[in-house]
């Protein structure tokens, strides 16, 4: 997936949305558009809350360019939505980032114990659900008998 994936490629701005829409909320709403594979809201260092600006990044250019033309200009939400393909500022690399959260017993959103964001009641539109794991994939045993006879063999070489 990450090898045809190009964040400035298939990442819509999306701007003038509610501030009460969380994350979850807006996968649910752009979803229908196509394969979403990450939303990013912007929000205020300080306060937390949403500045009413996200980047939504679609697995392919034609969801991103099908999203583009059905929400720009748009009501919704009682506002007109402005959306476009995001201009790369050289910082793609840190939003496609998968980051890694430690402590799962808060809920990203709202900071509170007990729940995660997908079921966070502060989630406007409900409860998503949680994407599947994915599941590592290990070396094959073939693969890594071919390693151990290099390594041997360097060895073997050398003396």
């Amino acid at each position: 997936m990450s090898g045809g994936l190009a964040p400035s490629k298939s990442t819509v701005y999306v701007s003038n949305l509610p501030f009460e829409l969380k994350n979850n909320d807006l996968h649910k709403i752009f979803e229908k558009y196509g394969r979403v594979i990450k939303v990013t809201v912007m929000k205020d260092k300080v306060s937390r809350k949403s500045k009413g600006v996200a980047f939504i990044l679609f697995l392919s250019l034609e969801d991103a360019k099908k999203c583009i033309d059905e929400t720009n200009n748009k009501e919704m939400f009682g506002r007109i939505l402005k959306a476009s393909l995001a201009k790369d500022n050289g910082r793609t690399a840190e939003f496609i980032r998968r980051r890694e959260y430690p402590n799962k017993t808060r809920c990203f959103e709202c900071g509170e114990f007990g729940h995660l964001s997908y079921k966070c009641e502060k989630n406007l539109l409900g409860e998503r659900e949680m994407p599947a794991k994915k599941s590592k994939k290990k070396k094959s045993s073939k693969r890594k008998n071919q390693h151990q006879v290099k390594f041997v063999m360097k060895i073997v070489m050398k003396s």
